[in-house]
């Protein structure tokens, strides 16, 4: 999340803070296979299911929630985030791809994504 945040702010000035919120749950639930139960336990925690919620159903009701509470507060798409220009966001998708991976910050996530996956995730989040 941190990684794809950082070219969305550079690019856009969105907030860091923002970009997080709106990349979060499209960036979890591509990470989701990767650690089940990690974040089965961190739905269980949150109150997205019951306790006796199997893994798979939890950590699918954790991105149920995440995106709920973006909905909650308002949090927007990245399309919909003031100053992001559909046609410059089409264009520097690669780019803004190649500076997350750099970051460093992908590698940490469960799931390690390719340049090519961190596009459709940045499009996801669109």
């Amino acid at each position: 999340v941190h990684g794809m945040s950082r070219p969305i702010g550079a690019v856009f000035h969105v907030p860091h803070g923002l970009s997080n919120a709106v990349l979060l749950p499209t960036v979890t639930r591509y990470s989701v296979p990767a650690a089940v139960s990690r974040y089965a336990t961190v739905s269980r925690l949150l109150g997205c299911c019951s306790p006796d919620t199997s893994d798979e159903a939890a950590a699918s009701a954790l991105v149920d929630g995440l995106t709920q509470l973006n909905a909650d507060l308002h949090v927007p798409r990245l399309r919909d985030c003031r100053g992001v220009d559909e046609g410059r966001f089409r264009t520097l998708l690669t780019k803004m791809a190649t500076d997350a991976l750099a970051s460093g910050s992908p590698q940490n996530n469960p799931r390690v994504p390719s340049a090519e996956e961190i596009v459709s995730l940045y499009q996801a989040a669109w």
